[in-house]
């Protein structure tokens, strides 16, 4: 026996090559002209790429790009290999193979070239694959996922998938850590059953900015910063290519205020190139952190939602934003805008009902808790564009890991399919059928005709709004159903259940005390399910006897203006009067014959007592909208008070600091007003409540502010204007020191089964902070996570583990705290035995 394993060892030291590894290619995003080409080894270089249009005449070759890596594990035997292929055809399949001069000898691979600008992969059709998160190593998911897309496209459509699929779409979170292990383990290795055929795209996701290598392992891997369409970004944070008629902007939803102030300005351009070029009939958005989410409320990307977004939507040709980072499939729709939102969570961590925070939203039509992918279709036929998302699984013991036997596979199954659909007949314009002749006591129900259309599209939609007037300048309810809302737990807490399946979305019951005594008027609209809104009904009046009596107030929609911007300024429940009227006061005005409002108007005479009026204001300044009666300034709501003028951007070159550091923060278009003040606080801290911790006057509308000693712990930074409270801008959040949070466990020993209780304080306080459970002496970047919680958002606290989220065997652990589903630890360890 010992001269067999001699032999074998002698005859792989001579043999070195037929053990080494290379891994699959993995092919970036395609052009009409060329693709990039790459693969991993830890041993062969010197390659040589070998392509051609014809798989017995592969007669063009180039020399690979090799580069050397080393990481935890890897001690220059990680050797990264490119090849660039250019001039070639549109819409024409390649054939390939990978050579090198110690007689390697990959197999043949094919791919296809994207389409011309404006034509299409097939025949008027082109599709693309959007695959989410991924991150796990050590259990079969990802790969599974792909496995079974792979499979069933070439099943549903005959051929193999490069060509029916034109690219992926991934939407980041590709890897746990930015680590050369996870590159080749976690992408590399789970993607490979298709990346030697069809490019792949992806983006910035959290995860990727964790690990040893953070974002460098991403920046190395791609050349993301040679993609352009029409605006080059320059970076390869983000980026838009176009395919066929589909053009895709892919954005970076983990950036800083500096970052987003450069990629908003670039997003406007190609939104703008967009527009004005006829071979782009589609946009696809695709950013990491989701649009809406309906699990871990808040948990989504506010630069996305309130700029990146109101941005994209002023293109007619947008018609779906791409998220991710929460794992399972979730979708819904624009209330106005033919434009549908999506969650494509991928197969990551285990994510269910009951774990989070959740709410049900009017823009959310479907929260599903499934491994899940989409394929989309752009049809120049029937001018329509089609997603379909299918389960590939799911898991009944979360935890568990290493359990096989937790998972149920599912065979591509459709849980969903959506479109736009241009062109079509909007559907006919409803009425409310049930005109009250007399007073009306609430509840009472008003009843829409039944849905009817010319184009033969199912209804998707109803739209209830009630006013106190015919224009709806000021609407007092707006109810808006979908035929189908997927939201909440069903038997298990992997089951959704569907929350309007007994609801007659074509009747409107306001209840008692919903509305105030007084005239009200009630109209109604029909949606299709290509997205086409009817007109408006006619609205119909009515008189509410039973109502409440109602409290006068005012509404703005934001606290700060530019000179001359429109101001709208809500009234709600006024007492009617025609003299009723608005005054914009100067802050520390009062209103009286000595002291003459700035702007004012008296309330719509067609909308006495709720509506909207707009004002403009040309002078810098603090101001407040008072509602007064009757032509005398009796005030009869409180004043709600807003800024005129330039809007600080306010930012930090980095948000970790040493305790021994300077913290930095730069003003820039401040109004810079004498006693503008910059203050420092820590998470959770309401300013007026509390001292800050620091403070800076502001000296310049330009400037930088440096504080030193600053104790340990998270923080925010607010402009305040003139002495006082009121903020204009965006704060910046920073942290000083480490192992800033402290935990403690509510014992220090526990039977199996015993619920574990964990203290926490001084944390972060992000939707997706996280208490972990580890072998004692286990390494969070390297070694696996046993089970987790999160704290539901809260700076500080108490969680628990309980008998099915805990280890099953006798031993030691420990618990830590980590922030914003990193494994950053931010705490000290609790050790449990």
């Amino acid at each position: 026996m010992k001269k067999i394993v001699l032999l074998f060892l002698f005859l792989g030291s001579l043999l070195p090559s037929c053990f080494a590894t290379v891994l699959k290619p993995y092919l970036e995003i395609p052009s009409p002209n060329g693709i990039y080409i790459n693969w991993k080894s830890d041993v062969e270089k010197n390659f040589t790429i070998h392509y051609g249009k014809n798989v017995a005449n592969m007669d063009f070759s180039k020399t690979a790009d090799s580069k050397i890596w080393s990481d935890n594990g890897y001690d220059q035997n990680y050797i990264y290999s490119s090849v660039q292929l250019t001039g070639l055809e549109a819409n024409t399949t390649y054939y390939y193979q990978i050579s090198n001069d110690s007689g390697y000898l990959s197999p043949v691979y094919n791919f296809r070239t994207y389409p011309e600008a404006g034509g299409s992969a097939h025949n008027g059709i082109t599709r693309f694959l959007i695959l989410g998160d991924n991150q796990l190593k050590d259990e079969p998911r990802y790969d599974s996922l792909v496995v079974k897309a792979k499979r069933f496209i070439e099943h549903k459509y005959g051929a193999p998938i490069q060509d029916v699929i034109s690219s992926t779409i991934s939407v980041g979170d590709q890897v746990d850590v930015g680590t050369l292990d996870h590159y080749e383990n976690v992408l590399f290795k789970k993607t490979g059953y298709i990346s030697p055929y069809i490019g792949m795209s992806t983006i910035i996701g959290n995860h990727e900015t964790y690990g040893t290598l953070k974002l460098n392992a991403y920046y190395n891997h791609f050349h993301y910063d040679s993609v352009m369409y029409k605006v080059k970004s320059n970076t390869e944070n983000y980026y838009a290519y176009q395919a066929g008629k589909l053009l895709v902007i892919n954005l970076n939803t983990e950036a800083g205020s500096t970052e987003n102030t450069a990629q908003t300005a670039w997003l406007q351009q190609v939104i703008s190139e967009a527009d004005k070029d006829p071979s782009i009939q589609w946009i696809v958005s695709a950013g990491h952190r989701p649009y809406q989410a309906e699990q871990y409320v808040g948990d989504i990307s506010t630069w996305y939602r309130n700029t990146a977004y109101p941005i994209l939507i002023q293109s007619p040709k947008m018609f779906l934003a791409i998220g991710a980072h929460h794992h399972l499939y979730a979708r819904g729709q624009d209330k106005n805008a033919p434009v549908y939102n999506i969650i494509s969570g991928g197969t990551a961590w285990d994510q269910y009902w009951g774990m989070s925070t959740e709410q049900d939203f009017d823009d959310v039509q479907k929260t599903i808790t499934r491994w899940a992918y989409q394929i989309v279709e752009i049809n120049d036929n029937t001018n329509t564009a089609k997603v379909t998302s299918y389960s590939v699984g799911y898991t009944t013991r979360i935890n568990d890991w290493g359990n096989l036997d937790k998972f149920v596979w599912e065979e591509s199954t459709p849980i969903d399919s959506f479109y736009v659909s241009r062109g079509l007949e909007i559907p006919q314009t409803p009425s409310i059928t049930n005109t009250p002749t007399g007073d009306v006591e609430l509840p009472y129900s008003f009843i829409s005709s039944p849905y009817a259309t010319n184009s033969e599209q199912p209804y998707n939609s109803t739209e209830f709004q009630v006013a106190s007037s015919t224009s709806f300048s000021s609407v007092g309810i707006d109810l808006i159903r979908d035929y189908e809302d997927w939201y909440g737990k069903g038997t298990d807490v992997w089951e959704t259940v569907d929350a309007n399946k007994n609801i007659d979305i074509f009747s409107f019951t306001p209840q008692a005390k919903s509305l105030t005594n007084g005239t009200w008027y009630v109209r109604v609209r029909h949606r299709d399910r290509a997205l086409n809104w009817s007109k408006w009904s006619d609205p119909v009046s009515f008189v509410v006897i039973n109502g409440s009596t109602g409290t006068p107030s005012l509404k703005l929609n934001k606290n700060a203006f530019q000179p001359n911007e429109k101001i709208a300024v809500d009234y709600q429940n006024g007492p009617g009067n025609t003299t009723d009227w608005v005054g914009l006061y100067k802050k520390g005005q009062t209103p009286g014959g000595g002291t003459p409002s700035t702007r004012w108007a008296y309330v719509s005479s067609s909308s006495l007592k709720a509506g909207t009026l707009n004002f403009t204001l040309s002078s810098s300044g603090e101001y407040y909208a008072a509602f007064l009666e009757n032509d005398g300034y009796h005030e009869i709501a409180p004043r709600v008070y807003f800024y005129v003028g330039r809007v600080p951007l306010v930012s930090m070159a980095k948000s970790e600091f040493k305790l021994t550091d300077k913290v930095d923060i730069t003003v820039k278009s401040a109004p810079a007003n004498a006693t503008d003040w910059l203050g420092i606080y820590k998470i959770a801290q309401e300013p007026k409540d509390v001292t800050a911790t620091a403070y800076k006057y502001i000296t310049a509308d330009s400037a930088t502010y440096s504080f030193a000693n600053l104790p340990k712990g998270y923080y925010f930074a607010r402009y305040f204007l003139n002495n006082g409270y009121t903020n204009i801008g965006d704060d910046v959040f920073f942290s000083v020191g480490d192992t800033i949070a402290t935990i403690s466990t509510n014992q220090a020993e526990y039977d199996l089964g015993d619920l574990i209780s964990v203290t926490f304080a001084d944390g972060p306080g992000n939707a997706k902070d996280w208490l972990g459970i580890y072998h004692e002496g286990d390494n969070p970047n390297v070694d696996p996570l046993l089970n987790y919680t999160y704290v539901g958002g809260k700076s500080k606290g108490t969680a628990s583990f309980s008998a099915d989220n805990q280890p099953r065997t006798p031993g030691k652990y420990y618990v830590v705290f980590f922030t914003n589903d990193s494994y950053n630890a931010i705490s000290n360890k609790s050790y449990l035995v």
